[in-house]
């Protein structure tokens, strides 16, 4: 399908293409697909004359050959073409990124690991246009993007009263109405999950320039985050910032089937549907496990693999395993010496190795409780670069010099877990 009309930048564009040790450049998005297709149809196709007998039948056909990129599809060449696809509009989503911060004199670059710059979602299927009577199917992001963007501009006004029109949505079970065309281009991004700008260090992809402005402003160091929370003591380059994580601190949407409170409409379905709904909606095709999300399900189909899914990478090791959480541990363990007990109970100075271990002996040594509705104490999800003391003080602890709190459950009876390095 040739693509939908050119949406104008302001800026020309460089689009280098990094397959292989290719140096092309193109100033347009046509031009720089119409190039990396080429690539495509001569990576597919192969040497012709090779002996068929001859062709390793365990050879990686369907390998991505972008720089940095590792991708491999051994069973269809239509998820290698997509996924070439995604690297171009990525591409062209980091010359926006460069270029908006090129714009911003006050503002530095990302520090994150730049390997990381063509690392891309896994595109399982066809990019499906689901607007009414449409049902249009795209191997390339950025033209399937531009058609939906055609809808909006195309769709007409409706009269919600006799002097108040709208635009409606016409994606499939979707209610919305907008007063311009503009905010309904804007909404659609919430159903084809969109992106307008990405960072060009890490690779990182943003809704909005604002994100992603904010991904940078994150990384500033210590003395430049002058906005400090009186609730957490956690720092923030801009006042925005700090209030955007005093959000997470007020809790405004109870739920009506316990004593849960969450920050956002979205964490409230998300509560309702994990702790309350007995609907499994993701089902093994193997055995009768269902599950509520496609991450259990895959962690699941682990279990029915006849060979370890994973194996350790470091040098000379053959340890091997189901799932990733279990090569995790392994490396911790084994390779990085990480066997020392992190968390300690603070009523009686016992030390556990895992934080669910502490949760487990403040239950039932201390008979500490949280409200209904949430299944565990919060302790720090991160490591700390020196080990972790973990305690649970009430809500009007006030820290001394030399820590940090970070909130366990967010409720009226609030508890802290306290790291202290």
């Amino acid at each position: 399908m040739p693509p939908p009309t050119k949406v104008p930048r302001r800026e020309a564009l460089v689009l280098q293409c990094e397959w292989g040790s290719c140096t092309f450049v193109a100033s347009t998005v046509e031009e720089f697909c119409e190039h990396v297709t080429q690539h495509l149809q001569q990576h597919l196709q192969g040497p012709e004359e090779e002996d068929e007998d001859e062709v390793d039948p365990l050879a990686e056909e369907y390998s991505c050959l972008w720089q940095e990129c590792g991708f491999c599809s051994p069973d269809s060449s239509a998820d290698l073409v997509r996924h070439v696809y995604f690297h171009c509009y990525h591409t062209k989503l980091k010359q926006w990124g460069l270029q908006a911060l090129q714009g911003q004199a006050g503002l530095s670059h990302c520090l994150l690991d730049f390997q990381s710059r063509n690392m891309i979602p896994d595109i399982p299927d066809h990019f499906l246009c689901q607007w009414e009577h449409c049902e249009s199917s795209f191997d390339n992001p950025e033209w399937f993007y531009r058609h939906v963007e055609a809808h909006s501009l195309c769709c007409e006004y409706k009269a919600a009263s006799k002097e108040n029109h709208v635009v409606p949505c016409g994606w499939k079970d979707c209610n919305c109405t907008f007063k311009g065309r503009c905010k309904l281009r804007e909404h659609l991004r919430s159903h084809t999950q969109e992106k307008v700008v990405a960072c060009p260090t890490c690779g990182g992809m943003f809704a909005n320039n604002t994100k992603f402005f904010d991904h940078i402003r994150r990384q500033t160091s210590l003395d430049q985050q002058r906005f400090q929370c009186s609730h957490c003591s956690k720092r923030f380059a801009t006042e925005r910032l700090l209030r955007d994580h005093m959000r997470n601190h007020v809790n405004h949407y109870k739920c009506p089937l316990c004593d849960m409170t969450c920050p956002l409409p979205s964490s409230l379905r998300n509560h309702i549907r994990f702790r309350h709904s007995e609907d499994r909606p993701f089902k093994c095709d193997y055995c009768d496990y269902s599950c509520k999300n496609l991450i259990d399900l895959r962690k699941h189909l682990d279990t029915h693999s006849k060979e370890p899914a994973y194996h350790c990478e470091f040098e000379n090791c053959s340890f091997s395993a189901r799932s990733h959480c279990s090569i995790k541990s392994h490396y911790r363990k084994v390779h990085q010496g990480d066997s020392e007990p992190r968390y300690k109970c603070h009523v009686c100075d016992k030390c556990f190795t895992r934080g669910n271990n502490l949760t487990v002996h403040l239950r039932k040594k201390h008979q500490f409780k949280w409200p209904s509705g949430h299944p565990r104490f919060r302790v720090c999800p991160f490591r700390p670069p020196l080990p972790l003391w973990v305690g649970v003080f009430p809500a009007s602890y006030v820290p001394s010099p030399g820590t940090r709190s970070m909130k366990m459950v967010t409720c009226a009876c609030s508890w802290f877990a306290m790291r202290v390095w």
